[in-house]
């Protein structure tokens, strides 16, 4: 993708450091200010898709007030151009998705830090209402040097339902990653942080192994996996992971909700309690 001018609005762009289905990620810098911002914009194919435009606007007004160390920052939307963009922080790391792919023992040493910072910024946003509706390992980004962790990509989040509203809300269209959605947002129920509890169980089980929980030959294989199939123990995959921590992961993967830890504040009491490894992790842990 390339664009005409070297700039979208007031920004000068530098590099595409990420292109998806529908958006485009730029290195770009703020003259005025003087540092690098991201811009998040539309592909030149979607920028006359309305929804496209919408989830863009949506992800804006979920994140413009966050903040918190964990959590990218988000500084403005704009539309009033040929292709609207947000721009935000720029945090130079790539994303957790690469460091596996690049070797468990490129990161290991840092997992109680990066499980630790997860949760703390998927509590953060339930604390402000919010449900991700997203969590997986390419949605978030790790800088080893500082050892620090940043949650992107707020685009399918949702309000939190609780109480009676519960009944009275219709189903939710069905979005996600396949590979880490939890059983009631498969089947569409109204959004509760029991979702993202499961679906960072999920990713804690990928960055311990390397694998995903389930694969399925076809989509609705897996989906019915994460309905309906226990997990495998994660001691079967990783020897070096503590007896208290498998626990905390597999209350994580419960089915139902109500078996799941109550909060992520209560995950993160666990993992500030329950040691993760037997000894030092290694490349050869993995089985």
């Amino acid at each position: 993708m390339s664009f005409a001018v070297d700039y979208i609005g007031p920004y000068r762009l530098l590099e595409v450091v990420n292109r998806g289905q529908s958006c485009c990620l730029w290195r770009a810098y703020d003259d005025a200010k003087r540092e690098f911002v991201g811009l998040k914009t539309l592909l030149e194919s979607k920028v006359q898709d309305k929804d496209q435009m919408l989830l863009l606007e949506h992800e804006f007004k979920v994140a413009e007030k966050f903040d918190h160390p964990n959590l990218i920052r988000i500084y403005h939307y704009d539309k009033s151009g040929k292709n609207p963009y947000i721009c935000m922080e720029w945090f130079p790391a790539i994303n957790m998705k690469t460091w596996i792919n690049r070797g468990y023992d490129t990161y290991c040493r840092h997992l109680p830090q990066i499980m630790l910072q997860m949760a703390a910024a998927l509590q953060y946003q339930h604390d402000n209402g919010w449900i991700h509706r997203d969590v997986k390992p390419d949605n978030f980004l790790f800088d080893p040097e500082t050892v620090r962790i940043k949650m992107i990509d707020f685009a399918l989040a949702r309000r939190i339902v609780t109480g009676f509203m519960k009944y009275f809300t219709a189903k939710s269209k069905v979005q996600g990653t396949a590979s880490y959605m939890s059983p009631e947002q498969i089947q569409g129920q109204p959004p509760e942080p029991g979702a993202d509890i499961y679906s960072l169980g999920c990713t804690f089980y990928e960055l311990l192994t390397a694998r995903l929980v389930f694969a399925g030959e076809t989509l609705a294989d897996l989906l019915h996996k994460h309905i309906g199939t226990p997990p495998p123990t994660i001691a079967l995959r990783n020897k070096n992971v503590t007896p208290g921590f498998s626990d905390l992961l597999k209350a994580m993967l419960a089915k139902k909700p109500a078996d799941r830890p109550k909060s992520m504040k209560e995950v993160i009491h666990f993992l500030q309690s329950v040691p993760i490894f037997r000894r030092t992790p290694e490349k050869k842990d993995i089985c």
